[in-house]
């Protein structure tokens, strides 16, 4: 651990005395960040801190070589692949410098960032295999190796240059990326990785003295671009050859604020610019209308750093926050080394949960593409509507339910004879469904307007296939193994399937419905009767934003109802509650959902509205002669 210590500490000293230098050169050559637009620092800034990173990095490892063998010991035999890494790392620091200095245009980066991953990959540094961590299955990559090494470090080179918006803020979460891959290097017995993560480490911490609020230096496209090229790489090294956990959660956690950064910026300036799918009823086709620009290269102030200041928060206490945040996607990168099978399912269930409340927190709205019913329209479309679409979903619905009973009875592997009874049978399996589904008129009925008696009836449809296939099944191509399991299995996928299809469109019209924040607040409304016409009163109050109504609660005389939820709205109480009810809530209306309320209350309730300045109205459906 000495030999780590002295790299990391050398690193921080030649950080700390080379920065006000590189300040004074960053000033002659006019490499100065401007205040004003995106950026939110005060005064003219040098932004060429990239600069002391590279040097005090490469110095340190130099004086190490030459004071202690060690380090030659370590990287022999792997020399080609270091040196393609440092070089890569070289052009990319340079390219940053330039832009620094001179600004260069965003196609002329990513070139010279794809040539980076490529160098790389070139040296031995790639993603070869992608290993399940629930179960340690490998799957061999072959040839999209490449591609996908190199997309994975231009992907997070870009992140750090994205998240670099606050002082601090890139420099600090490098700083603890390179720490947990420090620790997970030494555990996973990556001593050349661990050395060159302490040795960032160190560098970052030497340079935080100058580049934390209030900072006198920006890392600048030099410093981040680095950061990042220099990150990916050393993720791969240290997960090649490692524990299960480690080739998949490793570097996701470790590297997880800037590459959730960049995927929400992606998201949100894409979606941000999509806002309807039009269908062409005519022409039995749709299309996306793109209102503005859908770049997602275009700069804005909505990344995660930028939220926090519009929530309040000071720039300090918002940079203390995202190490916070890094910190514990540390701590979960550390859990993941020694997880395995349900624990780790358990821990990406936690940090994803967490990840979208935080998001959720954060008001991006923009990528809630179910609450703005961008979906809504594809869903009318003549061409889903029709007969022969129906048939073919159900068809996709039976193979995967089958195969996926299939899957979970074999423990995910399909031996020889398994796989032979399931093509020879799903075939006929098809065909025994379809003719039963089609038998029981399942298809005079559409996916879009599915409601609870659909549903029962879809319900028994399934049930006579299944019992039908159980029959037929077993005649024409025998028993398969674990029969009842498959049995009940299959059932139950198909109709989670099924079901979920034609619910689909009433959970997207829901969601679409609910209010978002910030717009006018709908009015407050009571609904007199809880029943099926309350229900129906409540229905279309919610879905019909037209009515600009909110209900608060129903107000029913059955006082065996009281405190119950109808749809998630309460009942709370009868007539004589009215005027209670009214005052607290604010209702602005009574609506009265039925016919059949006694003549005595419903005079009881009007009273109470007019003392109050409430409006009552009667919720009716009429169904009228039209005269010719």
């Amino acid at each position: 651990m000495l030999k780590y210590a002295l790299l990391s500490l050398s690193a921080a000293g030649l950080a700390l005395l080379l920065t006000p230098w590189v300040r004074e050169l960053a000033f002659w050559l006019g490499a100065v960040d401007e205040p004003g637009g995106r950026h939110v620092h005060r005064g003219r800034m040098p932004r060429l801190g990239g600069l002391v990173v590279l040097v005090a990095f490469f110095g340190a490892l130099a004086a190490g070589r030459l004071v202690d063998l060690f380090l030659a010991d370590v990287f022999l035999g792997h020399g080609r692949s270091w040196y393609c890494l440092l070089g890569g790392a070289l052009i990319i620091a340079s390219v940053g410098a330039a832009d620094d200095v001179w600004g260069l245009g965003a196609v002329s980066k990513l070139a010279f960032q794809l040539l980076a991953g490529s160098i790389a990959f070139a040296g031995g540094c790639g993603i070869y295999t992608i290993t399940n961590p629930f179960t340690g299955a490998g799957y061999e990559l072959h040839w999209l190796a490449a591609p996908l090494t190199v997309l994975w470090v231009v992907g997070i080179t870009n992140a750090f240059n994205l998240i670099d918006g606050l002082d601090g803020l890139a420099a600090g979460v490098a700083l603890i990326a390179a720490s947990t891959l420090f620790v997970v290097s030494l555990a996973g017995g990556h001593v050349e990785v661990a050395l060159l993560a302490a040795t960032l480490a160190g560098t970052l911490a030497g340079f935080l003295c100058y580049n934390f609020n209030p900072a006198s230096i920006f890392l600048g496209d030099s410093g981040s671009l680095f950061l990042g090229y220099l990150l990916s790489v050393l993720s791969i090294q240290a997960s090649q050859k490692g524990t299960t956990a480690v080739v998949v959660l490793v570097p996701l956690l470790a590297l997880g604020l800037p590459i959730m950064d960049t995927l929400l910026a992606m998201l949100r300036r894409l979606m941000g610019a999509l806002r309807v799918v039009q269908p062409d009823a005519e022409h039995n086709q749709y299309r996306f209308l793109v209102v503005g620009s859908a770049s997602i290269f275009r700069a804005d102030r909505n990344h995660i750093h930028h939220r926090l200041l519009a929530m309040g928060l000071t720039h300090r206490r918002a940079v203390l926050l995202l190490y916070a945040v890094c910190v514990a996607l540390s701590v979960s990168a550390f859990a993941a080394v020694s997880l395995h099978g349900v624990h780790s399912a358990t821990l990406v269930a936690i940090v994803a949960l967490t990840s979208y409340a935080g998001i959720r927190k954060l008001g991006y709205r923009e990528v809630d593409v179910l609450g703005r019913g961008t979906l809504l329209p594809l869903l009318e479309l003549p061409l889903l509507n029709r007969r022969v679409v129906r048939v073919l979903v159900d068809v996709a619905f039976v193979v995967l339910a089958y195969l996926g009973a299939f899957l979970t009875v074999n423990t995910g592997q399909l031996d020889v004879p398994s796989r032979r009874y399931y093509l020879q049978s799903v075939i006929i399996l098809i065909a025994i469904k379809l003719a039963t589904f089609a038998y029981m008129g399942m298809y005079q009925r559409a996916f879009r307007h599915s409601d609870a008696a659909d549903l029962v009836a879809l319900v028994k449809t399934l049930l006579s296939a299944e019992a039908a296939a159980v029959f037929l099944i077993p005649l024409l191509c025998g028993m398969p193994s674990q029969p009842a399991t498959v049995v009940l299995l299959d059932f139950y996928f198909n109709a989670s399937l099924s079901i979920g299809a034609r619910v689909a469109f009433t959970v997207l019209e829901t969601l679409a419905s609910r209010r978002p924040e910030g717009q006018t607040q709908a009015r407050p409304v009571l609904i007199y009767g809880a029943g099926k016409s309350g229900a129906a009163v409540l229905r279309e109050v919610t879905q019909n934003p037209a009515l600009n109504c909110r209900p608060v609660g129903f107000l029913d005389d059955l006082a065996i109802l009281w405190g119950r939820r109808i749809n998630g709205v309460p009942v709370m109480g009868g007539v004589d509650n009215l005027a209670g009810i009214i005052e607290r809530e604010g209702v602005s209306e009574v609506i009265l959902s039925s016919a059949n309320i006694s003549p005595l209350r419903l005079q009881a309730a009007a009273a109470t509205c007019r003392t109050y300045g409430v409006r009552l109205r009667r919720f009716r459906v009429v169904i009228e002669p039209v005269e010719e």
